[in-house]
Formats: C-alpha cells, structure tokens, sequence
C-alpha cells in the first residue's frame, strides 16, 4: 500500500501527541504506516518510546510482531523485546552495530529507554560501547544512559569499556549532564572510572560549574576533592 506523506505526518503527529485513537484510526487504515519513518529517521515505535508514550510504543511493536515481515531490530531495542532481537542477529539479519535511519545503532536506543537487557545482550555480541551517533548532537550510548537517568545501563556500559569522558557536540561529556541533573550516584560511577571534573565544554562550562548553577553545591564539592586527587 503507498502511503502518503500527509498521512505519515498525520501519524507522527498523533504519536507525539499519545492520541491512541487517531493513531489506531491510521494504521487500520494503512498498516504500511508502520514503517514509515518520520523526518528525523525515527519510527513510529521509536518517536512514542521518545514521547514517553510507552504503552503506545508496546502496542504498535506487538502490532508489527503480527505483520509479515515481523519487528524490525531498533523497534525491537527500544521495546526492550530481547527474543526478537536475538532471532534477528542468530539469523544474521543484523549486526550489533548496524545504524538505523535515525543515525543510532540498537544500543544507543536500548540504553535511552532503560532496556537493560537488550543492552546486556548486545554487548555480550560485541557491541561497540563507544559508537558515536551519526545524529546531529553526536552522542555514544554513555551519553543517552546518563541523559535519562539509567543508572544500571550506565554501571553496565561503564563496565564493559564504555568512556568515561566521551565527547559530545559542545564538547560535554556525560558527567556534565550527571552533574546538571544532580545524580549523585551517576556522578559517583563515573568519578570512579576517571570522569575529569574540570574538563569544559565548547561554552567554558565544566561538571562542577554546571552542578553549581543548578543548585548542587554538596555534588559540586564532591567532584572538586576528586579534581584535587587526580
């Protein structure tokens, strides 16, 4: 079935929205909205898991479990179906490294949505701790972990080689989004892998400035007295 584009915007309109109706409406009236992908590159799955839409995501994953071709590998990551992904990459329909049209392999997506262990599995494949997104921001899956609060992602990749100081656009690093969001347990993880405190973004900012300007003046002085034992 075509599908035309005003109804792929239409769709990704009502996902961003979580309007499950006008969502449902669209696709019983062309399933082939299902692949459609939105201007950024993200799926349907993909853009309401981004919405925090996560029901909404689960339903149109199962949906597409029911099609011919079955769920694709990144729906798959960012719903957390760990069965799926292990049938593709045993049948070598993908590769732990394979990027999606958003520019993000599976484990920047399966670290941003808390999936454990999808994340789990593929790195047990191989999976490439450090693989930098081909997306505007230029994030490495630390960086979508730390962003979102994912504590276990974040141990997990930390442990299994991923960069403590990584490099985004703007020069941050995850502790300066640690830092910024108070994580205090994140910060720690990420001190004991030898984050540097002092390191400034493009801006000037380091971790420490930025956990001041929001009000953690106690984190703040934790990562000064890591900085002076470095």
């Amino acid at each position: 079935m075509i599908v035309n584009p005003a109804a792929t915007a239409a769709l990704f309109e009502a996902i961003r929205k979580g309007n499950d109706l006008a969502v449902d409406t669209a696709v019983a009236v062309n399933e082939g909205l299902l692949r459609t992908h939105d201007e950024a590159g993200l799926s349907p799955v993909v853009a309401a898991a981004n919405a925090s839409q996560t029901r909404l995501a689960e339903r149109l994953a199962a949906r597409l479990m029911k099609s011919v071709d079955g769920l694709g590998f990144f729906d798959a990551a960012a719903v957390g179906n760990v069965s799926a992904m292990r049938n593709l990459l045993t049948a070598d329909l993908a590769d732990v490294d394979d990027r999606g049209p958003d520019g993000c392999t599976a484990l920047h997506l399966a670290v941003r949505f808390g999936q454990m262990e999808v994340a789990r599995l593929l790195l047990g494949r191989g999976a490439d701790p450090n693989a930098v997104s081909l997306t505007d921001d230029r994030v490495t899956p630390l960086h979508g972990a730390v962003t979102t609060k994912h504590r276990d992602t974040t141990a997990l990749l930390l442990a299994l080689g991923a960069s403590p100081n990584s490099v985004q656009k703007g020069g941050w690093t995850p502790l300066h989004a640690a830092a910024r969001n108070g994580d205090e347990a994140i910060v720690d993880m990420l001190l004991l892998r030898g984050a540097d405190p002092t390191r400034a973004s493009n801006d000037g900012h380091t971790a420490i400035d930025l956990a001041e300007q929001n009000g953690f003046g106690a984190l703040a002085s934790v990562m000064r007295l890591a900085a002076a034992k470095r």
